[in-house]
């Protein structure tokens, strides 16, 4: 017998339903709202999505478990496009490999970490690992473990951060080709993010090398020329493209004119340096926008992306709905998951958050409160703030 749980009454239903890939221009601007909406869930993945009236009329419907979503927000879960993951409280030293302990203590710090999220509305995030010059192989371990948690409290995406430079050793150049062989073959990584700054040199041998392994590629853009960032973008296409830094403008034309997702951290040396303008740059000119927390132990950030909502629109002057579509189908296509989760349409997965907000717009406003009653991952409650227990005689459970 199907699973079905109804979603029932909500006061505004942020579907972000839209066109299949990622939205740019007009499109970040619609969150696809439906006044007093209602969500079906089938076995996981969503049935139908409309108003109440329609949805509670639906045969289906008659025979669901339903949570009443009154006078609350439902939307997408939020999902964050990059959270930065460390071993031990300072970086490896070359040929350093994890110990007993250091395992252990960077799997219950990281499942901490998650489970933070968890509870803040984030059900997918990416999660970044550095990889050491000089013994690269030492970042296996780390993946292993996050792989160990089996998606739980939340699944993620792992992304294998990297300098665009290898110093040449030969010890070296063959460490890296060991371990980016390693990561493809036992799926510990889906991405490589290549690190590319002022003081950077860059080795396109790496860009082969990733290819080789059929492994997704972005950037970390940490500034370089226009011109360098116009040819890389151009010749080698990455998913996305990081900036926690300022951009020029000759920089954001560029972004906003490519394929890539240009992802932003709003908390990003919020306390070091004022908001700027370019996000705002990007998105007026075309760009697809992305939001992550940056979440990094090194330097204040938090792993909240209601709050990444918030600075998003107080610091880097973007929208309430561009903001929420940057932190859900935006992140999702990032992320390499835009086509099954980060909005509410016939046939996704059922990933979705009941707010405690009457609007949209108080995400923004009210920060640093955590606004979620309800969390829902494939159609699986996954977090439950609010007084609605499953009733024991339900007979499609």
């Amino acid at each position: 017998m199907a699973r079905l749980i109804l979603l029932r009454g909500a006061k505004q239903l942020l579907t972000l339903r839209g066109p299949s890939g990622v939205r740019r221009g007009a499109a970040l601007h619609d969150l696809g709202i439906i006044e007093d909406g209602s969500v079906l869930i089938r076995d996981g993945i969503i049935a139908a999505v409309g108003s109440t009236r329609r949805i509670e009329n639906l045969k289906e419907a008659q025979t669901a478990l339903e949570i009443s979503a009154q006078g609350r927000v439902v939307m997408p879960a939020f999902i964050d496009a990059g959270l930065n993951l460390s071993v031990g409280k300072q970086p490896a030293s070359p040929g350093h490999i994890m110990t007993r302990k250091e395992r252990t203590v960077f799997y219950d710090e990281t499942l901490a970490l998650l489970r933070s999220c968890l509870q803040h509305g984030t059900l997918r995030a990416e999660v970044k690992l550095n990889g050491t010059d000089g013994d690269f192989r030492s970042s296996i371990p780390a993946f292993r473990q996050i792989v160990k948690m089996d998606e739980n409290p939340i699944e993620t995406t792992h992304t294998w951060k990297i300098n665009s430079f290898l110093d040449g050793e030969e010890s070296s150049v063959s460490s890296f080709h060991e371990t980016i062989a390693t990561l493809a073959k036992r799926k510990l990584a889906h991405f490589v993010e290549v690190v590319i700054g002022s003081d950077h040199l860059i080795d396109e041998s790496i860009f082969a090398a990733i290819k080789d392994a059929d492994l997704g590629l972005k950037f970390l853009w940490q500034g370089k020329s226009p011109e360098v960032l116009a040819d890389l973008v151009s010749r080698f296409k990455p998913r996305s493209v990081s900036c926690p830094t300022c951009l020029g403008s000759s920089e954001c034309s560029v972004l906003s004119n490519s394929e890539s997702i240009v992802v932003f951290a709003p908390a990003s040396k919020a306390f070091e340096e004022p908001g700027a303008i370019f996000a705002r740059h990007v998105a007026d000119s075309g760009g697809a926008v992305a939001l992550c927390t940056d979440y990094d132990f090194r330097h204040p950030a938090s792993s909240s992306m209601q709050m990444a909502i918030s600075l998003a629109v107080s610091r880097l002057k973007l929208t309430p709905e561009e903001a929420i579509t940057a932190s859900t189908i935006n992140a999702a296509h990032a992320t390499g998951y835009g086509h099954i989760t980060g909005s509410l349409e016939f046939q996704k997965r059922a990933d979705v958050l009941i707010l405690h907000v009457p609007d949209y717009r108080e995400i923004p406003r009210r920060f640093g409160m955590n606004h979620v009653d309800m969390a829902i991952r494939n159609g699986e409650i996954v977090f439950n703030r609010t007084p609605w227990k499953v009733s024991t005689d339900a007979s499609n459970l």
